[in-house]
């Protein structure tokens, strides 16, 4: 994807967070209290304890952080509550998605988005298979910056056989929505796979053949998926034809747990509309993630081919943790493509982190 580079209708938006951000602060719940000497020292503290260096240090945040910072002086303090989800739970309550025919996933103890909280209602199709619905991760390049994405893919497989079917659909870059890929050779073939405790060990015929960066998110890629898959694994030993893989950049000799999202995972995923999927306006429009200030601006475009920005809003998730937020945008019938972007904190600039395709019926 390329960024747009465009900053044209995005002045509303942006006084629109702030004014928005602001009342939301101003007409919170307030306690009176005795300013205390150290008060002004504490939510000084509290704000560096959320907020990374680079981003406290951006002058919209500091807007807000000194009107907070003058009511604590005037006697009250306004605590600016992010949410009742604990850290550990950003999926605390999520709803059967019907594009997938799955029900969205929990966090595992992680903090990752990994399994469904139920599996889709398996299909027996004979021979002891059945058909059941899988989570599946791919590779999308953002801004020069490789990161993980994921799918549910529908696949036939016996119980025992259900890691190896996620990673056959992951090895055959069959991803649905067009900007995701793999850098696995389609030809990778799985030899086995086996679990000791909470540690797989799957055995490749191949191996990708990239770039440092590349190559360490596309393991991650598997280790993510195989996880995913199987709750019970918490680490993947990898092996290519029995013995270590034949990497030049990295030593991948120890199984591997799952990176931290922050470092891996796509920082905004739109959750719904899924990819290809056909709605009723109004279209509600689900994104899960992190964003500068928790901010994350949708666009709608249209047109024969979607340069036509038809609708925009934003929505509010997180910073520095993931979290989820939906909005409904009203559209005529028609298809569309709904992008999520983030703005760079260095620079301003809006970064497009996630797109997709959807019909309005």
């Amino acid at each position: 994807m390329t960024p747009p580079s465009e900053r044209d209708g995005m002045h509303h938006i942006q006084d629109d967070v702030l004014e928005s951000r602001l009342r939301r602060a101003l007409s919170a719940e307030a306690t009176m209290v005795e300013p205390s000497g150290d008060g002004l020292g504490r939510i000084r503290a509290g704000i560096e304890e959320q907020r990374p260096d680079v981003w406290w240090r951006r002058p919209a945040f500091a807007l807000v952080a000194a009107a907070l910072i003058g009511l604590a002086v005037g006697g009250a303090a306004v605590a600016l509550n992010q949410g009742d989800d604990d850290k550990g739970s950003v999926f605390a309550k999520r709803t059967d998605d019907p594009d997938t025919s799955t029900t969205e996933p929990t966090t595992d103890p992680s903090g990752s988005p990994s399994t469904p909280t139920t599996s889709a209602p398996s299909t027996t199709t004979g021979g002891g298979t059945s058909r059941v619905t899988v989570p599946v991760y791919y590779l999308q390049d953002v801004d020069g910056d490789i990161r993980l994405y994921r799918e549910f893919h529908p696949v036939t497989t016996t119980p025992q056989g259900t890691v190896n079917a996620a990673l056959r659909e992951m090895f055959g870059d069959r991803a649905v929505d067009p900007d995701y890929s793999s850098a696995w050779p389609a030809d990778t073939k799985v030899l086995s796979v086996s679990r000791s405790g909470g540690t797989a060990t799957v055995d490749l015929s191949t191996f990708p053949s990239v770039g440092s960066d590349a190559e360490t998110k596309s393991v991650q890629q598997l280790v993510y998926t195989v996880t995913a898959t199987d709750k019970n694994v918490k680490k993947v030993r990898l092996l290519v034809n029995g013995e270590t893989p034949p990497s030049g950049v990295s030593d991948w000799s120890q199984p591997q747990s799952r990176a931290p999202m922050l470092d891996v995972q796509g920082l905004i995923w739109i959750l719904k509309p899924t990819q290809g999927a056909k709605s009723e306006s109004p279209v509600k429009v689900t994104v899960y993630g992190t964003a500068y200030e928790g901010n994350v601006i949708l666009k709608v475009y249209g047109g024969g081919s979607f340069d036509q920005e038809v609708a925009s809003t934003f929505v509010t998730t997180a910073m520095g943790e993931f979290r989820e937020a939906s909005t409904t945008i009203s559209l005529d019938p028609g298809t569309y493509e709904v992008r999520a972007f983030d703005e760079n904190a260095e620079n301003g600039e809006l970064i497009e982190r996630d797109g997709k395709t959807f019909t309005v019926r």
